[in-house]
């Protein structure tokens, strides 16, 4: 879902903040439709306690926000994925030692 025309993609129409937009994407409408509804969601959720309410300015808020969001989601994640390798790695030692060395 790159808002890039694509021949191959289906056509899908979604309404955020008051306007709509046509989307070719080869995402399924519904996933679609959910990323439309998050930014439409943050934008409505910023907007409401603003004494500046541009379209512009709400949008670049809920960029910001979510691009936050994510950015902290990915380093979470990254986090979870090393404590995983770790893990891993000191659990393959311990089969690799066999049972004789664990049972002492």
């Amino acid at each position: 879902m790159n808002g890039i025309p694509d021949s191959r993609a289906d056509a899908i129409t979604v309404r955020i903040y008051g306007t709509e937009y046509a989307f070719r994407s080869p995402q399924d409408p519904d996933y679609v439709k959910t990323v439309a509804d998050t930014v439409d969601q943050e934008m409505r959720r910023l907007s409401e306690n603003r004494v500046v309410k541009s379209t512009l300015e709400v949008s670049v808020l809920a960029s910001m926000h979510l691009a936050d969001e994510l950015l902290q989601t990915r380093k979470k994640l990254h986090e979870v994925l090393q404590r995983v390798d770790r893990t891993t790695e000191a659990m393959a030692k311990i089969l690799d030692a066999g049972p004789s060395e664990t049972a002492a």
